[in-house]
């Protein structure tokens, strides 16, 4: 399937869903406020934008849709950008069945808001919605973009494509995990040859085991929250 024929929610249908989530008569509706309320509550616990190009070449695909299972069962919501689109509908994983697959938090999210737990943005060309997003949790929480409980991930191996958008996540300020296929020499050495560089405020990080990446990612969600004591 083409980046083109991907199924695609837009910024405002996700913002629409999530308001089914909040009291109507007392909440702010028609932003990511009710998405704020679960991530404080610890309903969720935050999101991971997992994007990249067509990793089937260098990539077992079950291992990516374990990495994708990982995060719902930890309560993490999934924004799927590209290749990672396919990986999640082939999966059965932007179903609304998807749920039972989810932690208890974002179960009951997914039943709220009738939404997947794997929500697709399209193809890469529309990688500028995660900018979106984040713009507006940043306006509506008071945070900066380095202080969200939100990270990058493309597992389906570096290639130029990936370097490229990881260094744009961390230049942003988004922490990002990159998965790589075995390699020889030390993880500093395969990092520095790849061209993967990390931003300002953001790191990057990079595992051929993405059992291990997706752990990290986890725990770089966990520090997240609690640098900002939620």
């Amino acid at each position: 399937m083409s980046d083109s024929a991907l199924p695609k929610l837009e910024v405002a249908d996700i913002i629409q869903a999530l308001d089914g989530v909040c009291n109507s008569k007392v909440d702010t509706t028609g932003s990511t406020k009710p998405l704020l309320e679960c991530v404080v509550s610890g309903v969720l616990r935050g999101a991971a934008v997992l994007l990249g190009t067509d990793g089937s070449q260098v990539r077992d695909t079950e291992e990516y849709v374990a990495l994708i299972k990982k995060l719902i069962a930890n309560d993490i919501v999934v924004l799927a950008i590209g290749y990672p689109v396919q990986v999640a509908l082939d999966a059965g994983l932007i179903a609304a069945e998807a749920k039972e697959l989810c932690g208890a938090g974002l179960k009951r999210v997914c039943e709220l808001a009738q939404i997947p737990p794997v929500l697709p943005l399209g193809g890469l060309e529309n990688v500028g919605n995660v900018v979106t997003i984040a713009t507006a949790l940043c306006n509506d929480s008071g945070l900066t973009v380095p202080q969200l409980p939100v990270v990058g991930c493309d597992a389906a191996g570096v290639t130029a494509q990936a370097v490229e958008l990881g260094n744009t996540f961390a230049g942003l300020g988004v922490d990002t995990f990159i998965g790589i296929m075995p390699y020889e020499g030390t993880l500093e050495e395969v990092f520095a040859a790849s061209g993967l560089k990390n931003g300002p405020d953001a790191t990057q990080t990079i595992s051929a085991d993405l059992d291990e990446l997706s752990d990290a990612l986890i725990a770089d969600i966990e520090k997240k929250r609690a640098a900002i004591a939620i």
